[in-house]
């Protein structure tokens, strides 16, 4: 019997030094926001100016406005440096044994939901989709839609999904634009007038979220290389993503800075999708 429970001891020895060794990071940190949302990051986060750079479980890196956290609960919650991680204890405490971490992507659905936690106002720029009650309107000629004479999103977005699918004029516009989406690996795209003038919407059918994120790379070198052929010929493309059933599985502005963001590798796939998808 001494025997056996030595082996059982050695055995349950050798899988707690496994599972430290999978499990590294072991710990998480909890940012609390003022709206009372709250969201996990693999450590605390690092002040840039006035913008947080945080850290994501999956490792995908974001940036929040310093304004948007609650601070103090953030540093009262985290004051152990455990944050909202399970403690290992010895054989001898009383504890639930604690479920392994292992690193992995986070999932799409995962990457929206920290999307609407995260989410904030972004810089205007060329081509910004910022939500109608955020923006200033400017005035229209009769022959020019407003955004309320399309669907919107529960954000508040123009929703790419109701947009009416319009013939591209010039049409050379339209094969330059599949051309160079081709030659990135995107072999059937529709491409339509945009929500606004100097816009084209780009619509996609992925199945997967390889799909997905290679749509989004080749919509980023595709306008990249549009706008080098033919500059100021349009603002930013509007890319609607969906399954073969029509279910969305995401829909983006994509402006050359942002498209230069990705290329230039100052943000991965992961984090863009996190950043910019609209819902």
């Amino acid at each position: 019997m001494r025997h056996t429970a030595r082996l059982a001891g050695l055995a349950l020895r050798a899988f707690l030094l496994l599972l430290l060794a999978a499990s590294a990071p072991l710990f998480a940190y909890t940012i609390y926001l003022k709206d009372g949302s709250k969201f996990e990051a693999r450590d605390k986060y690092k002040e840039q100016g006035d913008l947080a750079l945080i850290t994501l479980p999956s490792g995908a890196q974001t940036t929040l406005p310093l304004a948007q956290i609650d601070v103090a609960r953030t540093k009262a919650t985290n004051a152990s440096e455990f944050g909202s991680a399970t403690v290992m204890r010895g054989p001898g405490a009383a504890s639930t044994p604690p479920a392994a971490a292992t690193q992995r992507r986070p999932t799409l659905g995962e990457l929206a939901a920290q999307r609407r936690v995260q989410a904030a106002p972004s810089q205007p720029q060329r081509g910004s989709n910022a939500p109608a009650a955020a923006r200033t309107p400017e005035p229209r000629t009769a022959a020019e839609p407003s955004h309320g004479d399309f669907g919107k999103t529960p954000a508040g977005y123009v929703d790419f999904l109701r947009t009416p699918r319009t013939q591209v004029a010039p049409v050379e516009l339209a094969t330059t634009l599949v051309g160079f989406l081709r030659s990135h690996g995107v072999q059937s795209a529709g491409i339509y007038q945009g929500s606004q003038p100097g816009r084209l919407l780009v619509e996609v059918s992925v199945n997967s979220e390889g799909a997905v994120f290679q749509a989004i790379v080749a919509t980023a070198q595709s306008l990249l290389e549009f706008e080098a052929k033919r500059p100021r010929a349009v603002d930013a493309l509007e890319l609607f993503l969906a399954t073969d059933r029509r279910a969305r599985a995401g829909q983006f502005l994509m402006t050359p800075e942002r498209a230069q963001e990705l290329m230039s590798k100052q943000i991965d796939v992961t984090a863009f999708y996190l950043k910019y998808v609209e819902f």
